[in-house]
C-alpha cells in the first residue's frame, strides 16, 4: 500500500525535474539556435543535422535496448549487470563504428553525394562509442528514479555546447562550429553521467546472464531500431532528392519540435518504470495510459500552439533574410499533428513493451518504416523543390496511421479495451488550430471542444490526479 504513493510522488517529481531541464534546455536551444542557426544558414545546417540523424539512430542500434534491461533489473549492490551492459555495449559499439564508417564511405559514393556531407558524417559518428559508454550510468540514475542529477548533467552538456559552438560559429567557421559544438555536448554528457551516478566499471563477465540481456533487449530494440529510422530518412531521403537547404528547413522544424515537446517527453521518460509495476492489473494499466496520453496532449498541444502563434511573427526578424520562416513554421505544424497522435499511440506501444508484447510493436513498426521511405520519397519528388519540407512532414505524417492502427489492436488484444476518452478529439482539435495563422485565425475554433462537459470532466482528472501525487491517500490510477 505504501509503495504505491511513494512510486507515485517519485514518478511526478521525476517528470517535474524533467520538465523544468527540458524548459531550462528549450531557453537555451532558443537563444542558441538564434545565435548559430542565423550564422551557419540553412544549408550547413541542414547538412549537420542530417548527420547528427545518421548519428541518432545508430547510437540506438550501438544501445541493444540493455538500458531499459538494466532499468528493469532487480536492485543489486554488486551492479554486476551494469558491469555486464557496460563492456557489453563498448565492445558492440567499436564494431558498429568501424562498420558505420564503411557504409558511410559506400554511401557517399554512390547516393549522398552532396558536398561536404561525409568529412561531417564521418566526425559525428566517432562519438558512438562515448554514447554507448554512458548507458550503464545513466540506467542507474533512472532505475533509482534520480532524475534530478540527471537534469542537471543534461542542461551542463547543452550549456558546453553553445559555449563551444556560437563563438566558433561567429568566426566563420560554418559546419564545424556544430559539430565541435556536437562533441563538446557529448564529452560534458559522457563525463556527467558517470560522476552523477558515481558509477565506476569494473570487469565482469557472464555469458549466460550476457545471453539472456541481449535476447531481452533485442526483443524489444528491434522494434525500436525499425520505428527509429526515420531518423536516417532526411540524409538518405530528403538530402539528395531536397537539397540542403530543403533539409535545413526540415532541421530547423524538428528541433523546435523536440524543443517544445518537453513535457511530453517527460511524462513518457518517467511512464515506463510505472507502467512496469501495474503490468499485470490490466485496468489500472490501461487508465494510466489514457491519462498519460491526455496529460501529453495538453502539454504538446498548449506549447506548439502558443509557439506557432508568436513565432509567425517574431521569428522572422531574428533569424534574418536567408531563412524562410513561415516554412519553418508551417513543417512544424504539420510534425506537430503527428505527435498529437502519438502521444496516444506512443503510449501504447509503451503498454505493449510493459506487459513484455515487443513483437507487436515490432510487427507494426515492420509496416512502417517502408511506408514511410517510400512516401517519403514520393512526395519530396514530386512536389516544387522550396514546397519540399512540408511534403516530407505530410508523407511522414501519412506514414503513421497504418502503425497506430496495428498498435490499437495490440492492446485490445493484449491488455484491454484502450480508452480514448477525449484523448482523440482533443489532438484533432489542437491539430487543426496550429494552422491558424494561414487561415485567417478560423481554425482556433476548433479549440471550443475544451468548453465540452466530457472535456471539464477529463481536465478535472487529470488535475485530481496532479493532486493524488502530493496527498496519497486521496486515491488515483495507481489505486483500485
Amino acid at each position: 500500500m505504501g509503495a504505491e504513493p511513494s512510486l507515485r510522488r517519485r514518478a511526478v517529481e521525476g517528470s517535474v525535474y524533467l520538465t523544468v531541464r527540458r524548459l531550462v534546455g528549450m531557453g537555451l536551444s532558443i537563444a542558441g539556435m538564434l545565435l548559430i542557426t542565423r550564422i551557419v544558414g540553412p544549408e550547413n545546417y541542414g547538412l549537420f543535422a542530417s548527420a547528427v540523424g545518421l548519428y541518432t539512430y545508430l547510437s540506438l542500434v550501438t544501445q541493444l535496448g540493455v538500458r531499459v534491461y538494466l532499468i528493469r533489473s532487480p536492485r543489486d549492490e554488486s551492479l554486476r549487470l551494469f558491469h555486464l551492459g557496460f563492456w557489453l555495449l563498448l565492445g558492440w559499439s567499436l564494431l558498429l563504428t568501424a562498420a558505420a564508417l564503411l557504409g558511410l564511405v559506400i554511401a557517399g559514393h554512390f547516393w549522398i553525394r552532396t558536398e561536404g556531407f561525409l568529412p561531417v558524417a564521418v566526425l559525428v559518428c566517432l562519438g558512438l562509442p562515448f554514447a554507448a559508454a554512458a548507458v550503464a550510468p545513466q540506467a542507474l540514475l533512472e532505475q533509482g528514479l534520480n532524475y534530478k542529477r540527471l537534469a542537471t548533467v543534461e542542461v551542463t552538456a547543452q550549456v558546453s555546447s553553445y559555449i563551444v559552438g556560437i563563438p566558433l560559429a561567429q568566426l566563420g567557421y560554418g559546419v564545424w562550429a556544430l559539430v565541435a559544438s556536437f562533441w563538446a555536448s557529448l564529452l560534458i554528457g559522457v563525463v556527467g553521467a558517470f560522476w552523477a551516478s558515481c558509477y565506476r566499471p569494473r570487469w565482469y563477465w557472464n555469458r549466460t546472464e550476457q545471453r539472456d540481456m541481449v535476447r531481452f533487449s533485442l526483443a524489444q530494440a528491434t522494434a525500436e531500431w525499425l520505428y527509429m529510422a526515420k531518423n536516417l530518412a532526411p540524409a538518405l531521403v530528403l538530402l539528395p532528392l531536397g537539397g540542403k537547404e530543403a533539409a535545413g528547413y526540415f532541421a530547423l522544424a524538428n528541433r523546435l519540435m523536440e524543443m517544445l515537446n518537453f513535457v511530453q517527453f517527460s511524462i513518457r521518460r518517467v511512464a515506463l518504470p510505472v507502467y512496469a509495476r501495474v503490468q499485470h492489473e490490466p485496468a489500472k494499466l490501461l487508465r494510466a495510459l489514457y491519462l498519460s496520453s491526455l496529460g501529453q496532449i495538453l502539454a504538446l498541444g498548449g506549447a506548439c500552439l502558443g509557439f506557432v502563434l508568436l513565432a509567425w511573427y517574431l521569428l522572422p526578424p531574428l533569424f534574418g533574410a536567408q531563412w524562410n520562416i513561415p516554412m519553418v513554421i508551417l513543417t512544424l505544424a504539420v510534425l506537430a499533428s503527428e505527435q498529437l497522435l502519438t502521444a496516444v499511440f506512443g503510449s501504447h506501444a509503451q503498454g505493449l513493451f510493459a506487459v513484455r508484447q515487443p513483437q507487436v510493436v515490432t510487427r507494426a513498426a515492420a509496416l512502417f518504416a517502408p511506408n514511410l521511405y517510400l512516401s517519403t520519397a514520393l512526395a519530396v519528388w514530386l512536389a516544387p523543390a522550396s514546397w519540399a519540407p512540408v511534403a516530407y512532414a505530410l508523407a511522414y505524417y501519412w506514414a503513421h496511421l497504418p502503425n497506430n492502427y496495428f498498435l490499437h489492436r495490440g492492446v485490445q488484444r493484449f491488455i484491454g479495451q484502450p480508452i480514448y476518452g477525449v484523448s482523440l478529439v482533443w489532438a484533432i482539435a489542437l491539430s487543426i488550430a496550429l494552422f491558424a495563422p494561414v487561415a485567417y485565425y478560423l481554425p482556433l475554433a476548433a479549440l471550443g471542444v475544451f468548453i465540452l462537459p466530457v472535456s471539464r470532466r477529463a481536465l478535472r482528472e487529470i488535475l485530481h490526479e496532479l493532486r493524488v501525487a502530493q496527498t496519497p491517500q486521496a486515491g488515483g490510477m495507481l489505486k483500485p
